[in-house]
């Protein structure tokens, strides 16, 4: 039997006319509940130094479209961005903490293994907090440079092709096969261990690397959607390759993370739909006074209260309304946003790759640690 529980429920029309007619409980908190820490990190998640690896792995079997000024390719090029845990210092004398050793050591043990996939004109690099995070805690996070959604990328793209996400749900079926296969990350990979999570459109492509039934990675086993909006309504509204993809129902377990300041993802259908849609186990964690930008390393922050997400807006698309720019109400800042993102991505992936019971717990509980949160979720 399917339990839904609300940890926090909030009077507002946004979360009202989702939750009209449902049966929820909910807790009501004071403003006195004190807000997560700025910093995402515990303690203890310090045990790890950070290494990282450059990987390009050629896919023979797929082509490149011609982009702008890059000509295409009868061969899939991925470029990889591997970041792994190191003994303390990397054996170097120096304490665990920011720093990255290139090239240095793996320590010891077979880790899980997470993929990270990057929005629109993105980079594999441009989340490190929660990288950092992770890796500290004793994750391997992969994380490819998109060939056609990635201004990082070789093909030197002015502006993403969405029409390439469905071989982007392809990426992480091949970067699973060569990551496993490899001499060097092979050995410190758990191959019963995998996740993925992505931002924007990397949500989109997480999201049918898992739901897309001829598409779906079986290997995978958690997946995680950081502002990604509704998938399936984005799918449909972009020719994204993915016509005719049906939905698999499989018992997954996800986490979504929502803001309801999110500019991009209002765009793309109703809040929780993605939620509603999926089997589970599932939780979204939706965030108050969040922006979309603010899932990756972004720290702009207008004064005026004006969102960050409507900068993108502003130098591209110059004299377009868009609807919630407008709006004034002050938001949460992006430090508070990460450090939430953080603590969930984590306790989510060790409940599920690693059995945590108590992370399991910690993550439905966000809602009663931070009054800007809201946990929805479902048990089976």
């Amino acid at each position: 039997m399917k339990r839904t529980w609300w940890h926090r429920l909030w009077a507002c029309a946004f979360l009202a006319h989702v939750t009209a007619g449902a049966a929820v409980a909910g807790l009501a908190l004071s403003a006195s509940v004190p807000a997560l820490a700025a910093s995402g990190d515990r303690e203890e998640d310090f045990g790890f130094a950070i290494g990282l690896r450059r990987a390009s792995w050629v896919d023979t079997a797929r082509k490149i479209k011609p982009n702008g000024d890059f000509p295409g390719a009868d061969t899939r090029r991925l470029d990889v961005m591997i970041w792994y845990p190191v003994t303390s210092g990397a054996g170097r004398g120096a304490p665990a903490g920011d720093a990255v050793f290139e090239g240095a050591p793996p320590a010891a043990g077979r880790r899980p293994l997470l993929i990270y996939s990057h929005g629109t004109n993105g980079r594999p690099d441009n989340a490190m907090g929660i990288v950092r995070a992770l890796v500290h805690h004793g994750y391997v996070v992969a994380a490819p440079a998109y060939p056609l959604s990635s201004l990082a990328a070789y093909t030197h793209i002015r502006m993403t092709d969405v029409s390439d996400v469905a071989n982007q749900v392809k990426d992480i079926h091949f970067l699973i096969d060569q990551l496993l296969a490899d001499g060097v990350t092979g050995p410190v990979i758990d191959p019963g261990a995998i996740g993925i999570y992505g931002h924007s459109l990397g949500g989109v492509t997480s999201y049918f690397a898992v739901y897309g039934r001829q598409l779906r990675d079986p290997r995978v086993k958690a997946v995680a959607l950081l502002g990604g909006g509704d998938p399936v309504q984005t799918a449909l509204a972009n020719d994204m390759g993915l016509w005719g993809t049906g939905h698999a129902e499989v018992a997954v377990p996800s986490l979504i993370l929502s803001a309801d300041k999110d500019i991009f993802s209002r765009m793309t259908g109703r809040p929780f739909a993605a939620y509603e849609r999926v089997e589970g186990p599932k939780t979204e964690v939706l965030i108050h006074g969040g922006a979309h930008v603010w899932f990756r390393d972004e720290e702009a922050w207008p004064s005026d209260n004006s969102n960050p997400d409507c900068l993108f807006f502003v130098r591209n698309m110059p004299g377009v309304k868009i609807p919630g720019c407008d709006d004034r109400t002050p938001l949460i800042g992006p430090g508070r946003q990460q450090a939430i993102t953080v603590a969930a991505l984590r306790d989510f992936f060790d409940s599920v790759l690693q059995g945590d019971a108590q992370a399991k717990t910690r993550l439905h509980a966000l809602g009663g640690m931070d009054p800007a949160v809201t946990v929805r979720f479902e048990d089976q």
